[in-house]
């Protein structure tokens, strides 16, 4: 791969076709878009966060009406949208719920060059959840399924669902479901979308489907390694593809030389502490004009501690580090922002984690400011 490819590629991430014209950012805002009880709604869980290629910032989250509980449940998908980079935010709207069943989990994922913003999500039919699915079947009112809708207007309207599930499953498989949050295209335009797989003997296991056709059509990445769960991939400086994810006490790292298809062997990152807990993470060029991995997590032996973690060497080290927010935190998201910022979604609250889904976004100068 030619460096200005990855140069081009690199800025893409952190800055879109431009940097924004919004007033400069403070070193940390934060702003809660969701509240447990809202709305009529028992708690509000599973951040996802994109910002469009004109800026817009979407954010997604599970409105579980019932209970905190995962599918099946009664779930339906919530959104809000920022024109002004994170600072003020539209009222939540329903994106998709259905009359029976549940719909949950949603993963983002920007197409760069068409502009379509992708929402991908896990539909439970009545009474299935990833526990509850069954083998046997490429979809059907048996079977977790894999949905997704698009849009091609910042957010503002979305297409029809489409059930992507018989385009990659394995009829051997029990369940599955997209990891939640913010997912990428890679520089060749690949889709890549990380999967958790309860296989045919029950375990878990990460791996990836992917596109490179604007999604249309999809093939299934091989195992990464049973016992892995959630996870979210990116992009190195040399087209590896890195994947990190939940496994434990440690977070679990494998790499790719072709694309996210198949990987090498996992090792564990000694210093990514995790309870088992989705995370974020993304590649950025920083204000000094390096290459820079950031990651976020709840860094701890339980759901607190979100903490926001910088790498200079493609996520060999992790230098940086400094905490978010020090209370019961869990899942999280982060992207680099148009203006040269970060933004995160993330989980947290007071006596436990899922109280609130707050949206913080910060420079890399307040990471750095101390651990």
């Amino acid at each position: 791969m030619k460096l200005p490819l990855l140069c081009l590629f690199c800025c893409a991430l952190l800055l879109g076709p431009g940097r924004s014209s919004a007033p400069a950012a403070q070193a940390l805002e934060q702003i809660d878009l969701f509240h447990a009880g809202e709305g009529g709604v028992h708690t509000y869980r599973i951040p996802a966060l994109v910002q469009t290629a004109t800026g817009v910032l979407i954010a997604v989250a599970d409105a579980r009406r019932k209970s905190g509980r995962d599918l099946p449940n009664d779930i339906a998908l919530v959104m809000r949208r920022s024109l002004d980079g994170g600072r003020t935010w539209s009222p939540a709207k329903i994106l998709r719920e259905v009359q029976s069943g549940g719909v949950g989990d949603a993963s983002l994922l920007l197409d760069r060059k068409t502009g379509r913003v992708w929402c991908f999500h896990a539909y439970g039919p009545p009474g299935i959840g990833t526990f509850e699915s069954k083998p046997g079947t490429t979809t059907g009112p048996t079977t977790m399924q894999l949905h997704a809708i698009y849009s091609d207007d910042q957010g503002v309207t979305w297409s029809p669902p489409r059930d992507l599930t018989p385009k990659f499953k394995d009829p051997r498989w029990m369940g599955l479901f997209a990891t939640s949050g913010t997912n990428i295209q890679i520089s060749t335009g690949r889709y890549l979308l990380p999967l958790v797989v309860r296989g045919a003997g029950g375990e878990l296991s990460s791996r990836n489907i992917y596109s490179d056709d604007g999604g249309d059509s999809w093939k299934t990445g091989a195992m990464i390694e049973s016992g892995t769960d959630e996870s979210h991939n990116v992009e190195l400086t040399d087209g590896t593809i890195l994947q990190n994810m939940r496994n434990g006490p440690r977070r679990a790292i494998a790499r790719s030389r072709d694309g996210g298809a198949t990987f090498g062997p996992v090792e564990h990152d000694p210093a990514l502490i995790d309870p088992g807990c989705n995370a974020g993470i993304t590649r950025v060029i920083d204000d000094h004009g390096k290459p820079a991995i950031v990651f976020t997590n709840a860094a701890s032996v339980k759901r607190e501690k979100l903490t926001v973690r910088l790498s200079y060497d493609d996520g060999r080290t992790w230098p940086v580090a400094r905490i978010l927010h020090a209370g019961p935190a869990a899942y999280s998201t982060v992207i680099g922002l148009r203006d040269g910022t970060l933004g995160v979604l993330y989980e947290r609250g007071d006596t436990q984690p899922y109280e609130k889904i707050t949206f913080a976004r910060f420079t890399l100068d307040w990471v750095r400011g101390s651990p």
